[in-house]
Formats: C-alpha cells, structure tokens, sequence
C-alpha cells in the first residue's frame, strides 16, 4: 500500500518509548533476510519497502510505507499490542489500538476527532484500514516498487 502508517507509543497523553531490541525482535521473526537496524522487512506474504525510525535505541514512533500480507499485520499488531502503542493511518477510524486500556493512555481530543478502533489481531487491524480507505476488494496491500 502506498500510504504511511504510524506507530506511536504514548502514556498519559504523552509520547513514551520502547527500546529497538522489542522491535527487531517482533519484525524480524519470520523475516526473509532481515538486515539491522531493519528499515524494510520482507515476508514470504509481503512485507514493508521503508520502516523510518527503527535506527534509534529508544523508539517513540514508527512509521511504514509501501507494506502488506498476513505476516506483516500480526507483526505489527503484536509490536503495538507489547509496547501498548496506538497506529494512525489517513481515513475514518484513524486510529487503532490494540487493547480498550490503551485507551486511557491517549489524548481524549485526538481520539474524539480522529475515531478509535480497538483490533484483536493483525487480520483485524488490516480490516479496519481497508474499511476507512474504502478499498473494497483490492487485497494486495504490497507495493512492489
């Protein structure tokens, strides 16, 4: 998908981190070939062309262009789902979080504008962007470039 998706990792309002390590950990399982610090991971289903911000020690956000499949989805759920971050993406839900808790860790603004969808699984979170670009049936999420 040509589009960014962001991960953001927030306490009370605020911007909060979680160390690289938890990232390459969650990304690069499964991973064809991963290099470090990752700044694209591949999938035997897909996988993201251009990760930015996965070179610092300390991570507060991410963000992802040009991703897709299966793998990648649970991954990323699963590395929002443990460092209790939010995901934002243009479209109407923007937002998604893993956990209702996760919540009340947001800014109350930003969630009543931008609309908030709690996702159970990567398949999930893939659901709900779909569903806010109104893609329709277009399943192929991966941009070859």
């Amino acid at each position: 998908m040509s589009m960014d998706l962001f991960l953001q990792c927030a306490r009370d309002g605020e911007p909060s981190m979680f160390p690289r390590a938890l990232f390459e950990e969650v990304m690069s399982r499964g991973a064809i070939d991963p290099e470090f610090p990752l700044s694209e991971v591949l999938y035997v289903d897909g996988g993201c062309r251009e990760i930015d911000g996965g070179e610092r020690d300390a991570i507060s956000s991410l963000s992802f262009a040009h991703f897709g499949g299966d793998i990648f989805f649970d991954r990323l759920w699963e590395l929002a789902d443990r460092t209790g971050s939010y995901l934002m993406w243009p479209g109407d839900p923007s937002i998604a979080v893993t956990r209702s808790d996760i919540l009340g860790k947001l800014d109350p603004g930003m969630v009543k504008e931008l609309g908030v969808v709690v996702v159970g699984s990567g398949k999930e979170l893939s659901a709900a962007i779909e569903g806010a670009l109104d893609l329709g049936d277009d399943e192929d999420f991966f941009d070859e470039e």
